[in-house]
Formats: structure tokens, sequence, C-alpha cells
């Protein structure tokens, strides 16, 4: 079985080039599945609030649990690590867990929770694992514990019958230059060999071609009429909202409540008032005008249009 890299991604995803390319990546490590030998994982990391959980769910969307006649097959199994672990059996309990499967009790033999996960990947049909703020479980110093768990990734992505996605914070590089500089791995056991070329995300730029088609783009989701570059004042006001969380915030005003009516601008924005109330933790609410002034959120987007276009020229 060869899976193929969905099509149709920009009818489910942001026109983004970042994004589609952090997708392109998963798919291309998605297809790697089957192949006996040469498989591949990829990193996708960045800030807080750049969207890697948001394009690792798009993606997953499309590859729903499948009930068949004795058991469900799970194309892709997600999880996200919520606290800080350091050592293999316990990061195995909690993805056995996950499976559905309670995981032996007390101390077990050396191998046995390997043993117990490899045979739920191969039982529930996995092709893809994917492991979100995996920067969690692996420790902010080099040393043996470290060393042990760079290992055991490098193992998985050796001999499982799946591939892997990590996805992290900044942070989260250090599984592909751990060792670098002291030399504490040798070539076999360097992670970075055995993945495609990382993505990092970054804020996408406010007012820009790009904003309008991310925006356009959510808006097609919902049926709602197109908007261009000369709506200034309601793309700057959902950059500002943007602003909070990302594609996370998007998701919430745009997604999450009945937009079928939405005719025109004027709908638009008191429809987005309403959902930022409802989605979103901020105090200010950017779509109402006697909070937040369209002179504030001029200045507001204009600060940050600086800022980042200064972070991404230092990046380059």
């Amino acid at each position: 079985m060869v899976v193929s890299i969905p099509t149709p991604v920009d009818t489910f995803i942001v026109k983004h080039t970042l994004v589609k390319h952090a997708h392109e990546q998963i798919g291309r490590v998605h297809q790697m599945c089957h192949l006996p030998n040469n498989k591949k994982g990829v990193l996708i990391y960045g800030k807080s609030g750049e969207g890697k959980t948001y394009i690792a769910e798009c993606y997953a969307a499309q590859y729903p649990p499948v009930k068949e006649a004795d058991h469900i097959r799970l194309p892709i199994f997600t999880y996200r690590f919520q606290e800080a672990k350091s050592k293999v059996d316990d990061i195995l309990r909690l993805l056995i867990t996950e499976l559905g499967v309670q995981p032996p009790l007390g101390k077990v033999a050396a191998g046995e929770l390997d043993k117990q996960f490899r045979f739920l990947i191969k039982a529930r049909g996995v092709e893809l694992i994917i492991l979100d703020e995996i920067q969690q479980v692996f420790p902010a110093k080099q040393g043996k514990i470290a060393l042990d768990m760079l290992k055991y990734f490098c193992a998985l992505l050796d001999t499982l019958t799946c591939s892997i996605v990590f996805i992290g914070s900044e942070r989260a590089m250090r599984l592909l230059t751990f060792g670098e500089v002291d030399k504490t791995v040798d070539d076999n056991e360097q992670l970075s060999r055995r993945m495609l070329r990382s993505v990092k995300l970054h804020r996408i730029l406010p007012r820009t071609q790009e904003w309008v088609d991310c925006i356009n783009s959510f808006l097609q989701q919902i049926s709602a009429p197109q908007i261009g570059i000369e709506d200034k004042e309601l793309l700057d006001r959902l950059y500002v909202a943007y602003m909070e969380r990302s594609f996370s915030t998007l998701d919430g005003l745009f997604m999450r409540e009945d937009m079928s009516h939405i005719k025109d601008c004027h709908t638009l924005m008191m429809r987005l008032k309403a959902n930022f109330y409802i989605y979103s933790q901020n105090v200010n609410n950017p779509f109402d005008e006697s909070e937040y002034s369209y002179r504030a959120i001029d200045a507001a987007v204009t600060h940050e249009y600086q800022k980042l276009k200064r972070e991404l020229k230092t990046c380059l």
C-alpha cells in the first residue's frame, strides 16, 4: 500500500507558503511509511502560536479512524505531551495508554513496553505518528538520559512500520543538533540523518497578499464573500486577533459557529465580534470599536509589521 499525498491542500488549509510547505513535508513522511528502508521523519517547529498544532490537526483530519470488522484502524496516531518526561519507559506508558490499552503496572522486563507499543502500532494500522510538544520529553541538558532518548527515536524511525512527525518549540531543534559541539553521539546515532529538512514556522506579515490569501481561505470554507487588500480595517482588526494565538484564534473566529448567513463585511464584523468574546481570552475585542479604535489597531499592526520585518531580516 502506497499513501498518496492529499491533493486538495488549498481547500482546507491556509494559503501561506510555510504552512503549505509544512503540510507537504508531513505528507512526504507519511508516504514513506511502508518503505522497508530509507524512511524519514520531519520536525515542524517554531514559537508558540505559530500554527504547528493547527497544521497537524488539519493533516490528521484527512485520515479519520476507520471502523473495520473487529477493530478500529487508526491511520494517524497523534499524541501531545502535556508534561515533561525524560525516561523512555514513561513516554511509552503514555503512548500505550493513548492507544487504548493499560500498560503493565510496576517494574517490567527490559523491552516489554517497547514490544507492546510496537504491537499496538501494527495492530491499529498506524501509518503516521505525530508527536506534538516534543521538547517536553527531551532533556534540556545533554547527558545520558538525553542520549538514551535520542537513540530510541532513531530506533523507532529505523524499525517501526510507520513514519514519525515531530512538532515542537524552537528548543526542539536540539533533537537534531544534539552532540554536534561536544561530539557525544556518533554518526549512526544522529537523528538528523533520518530526517527531511525541518520547517520553521513564523507569523504571517500583516498588510501583505499572503495575509489576504490566508483570510480568504477561511472565508472560502464558510462560503462567505472574498475580501481584498483594500479592506484594510477589517484585515487589520483580524490581524490583531491573530496576534493572540495565531491560527487557533482564526479557527475560533471562523470555524466554530454557524457563519452561513455572512453576505457582507458588516455582518462578518458583527459575527467576528461575537465569536471573539466566546473563544478569545484577550480583554479588548478588536472587532468592538468602543474597545479598540482603528487608530489603536493601526498602531498595533504597524508595530508588529516592523518587528516581524526586523526578525525575518535577522534570520536571513
